[in-house]
């Protein structure tokens, strides 16, 4: 008389297996794809020469539904100098931003989204508005994104309430050096003047010729 075992059979439980596996897979896949990006464009600036303001736009683009949250924004002071913070007329409520020429870090922005209707909140990409900074010194300058820890805080989710998982990245603004503008010396001023006095002598000649006369310029 044989007994069964208990255990399945080799193939049966390499299949098995091998679905689970599959499934475990496919859930990180999905994880991953679910995310959500708070970023600045263009994250890599064509090079700006010093004295000339150059402009950043903080987006989000989320998969999940949001109603809001906050964002610190850190910058290299030493070649970057900011200027204002403008919002750009998506967000609708809680809104908060640094005062113009605030010379603090981090600076703090907050935005929110007020949607009665479900999911309650925003997905996709979101334009918050344009941070604005004056380059003072030439080389690469960071620019960061990162969570707000404490107000306006984090990102919350429009399904639970809770704060949500958010990917952050910043911008680099390459800096040129100013533009020299070329100044005259005694010799140029001394050319310069004597062009001058070459192009009133043509005129004069070319009045005489005309039939009029030149001591007229002057009565």
């Amino acid at each position: 008389m044989f007994v069964k075992s208990l255990w399945p059979e080799p193939k049966r439980f390499a299949m098995r297996m091998l679905f689970l596996i599959v499934l475990v897979g496919m859930s990180y896949v999905s994880a991953a794809a679910a995310q959500n990006f708070v970023d600045l464009s263009p994250t890599q600036s064509e090079t700006i020469v010093v004295g000339l303001d150059v402009a950043l736009n903080l987006e989000i683009d989320f998969t999940d539904a949001t109603v809001g949250g906050g964002v610190e924004i850190t910058y290299d002071a030493t070649r970057l100098e900011f200027v204002s913070f403008t919002f750009s007329g998506d967000p609708d409520f809680g809104l908060t931003g640094p005062a113009a020429d605030d010379p603090n870090q981090p600076l703090e922005i907050g935005a929110g989204w007020l949607v009665v209707n479900p999911p309650f909140g925003v997905t996709g990409i979101h334009a918050i508005g344009t941070l604005l900074f004056r380059p003072i010194a030439s080389g690469s300058a960071t620019v960061s994104t990162s969570a707000s820890g404490i107000n306006p805080g984090p990102f919350y989710s429009a399904s639970s309430g809770t704060p949500m998982v958010v990917v952050y990245s910043g911008a680099t603004v390459n800096v040129g050096p100013a533009v020299a503008v070329p100044t005259l010396d005694a010799y140029g001023r001394l050319i310069g003047c004597a062009l001058l006095l070459l192009m009133v002598i043509r005129v004069l000649n070319r009045r005489e010729i005309l039939g009029g006369s030149p001591r007229g310029l002057w009565e």
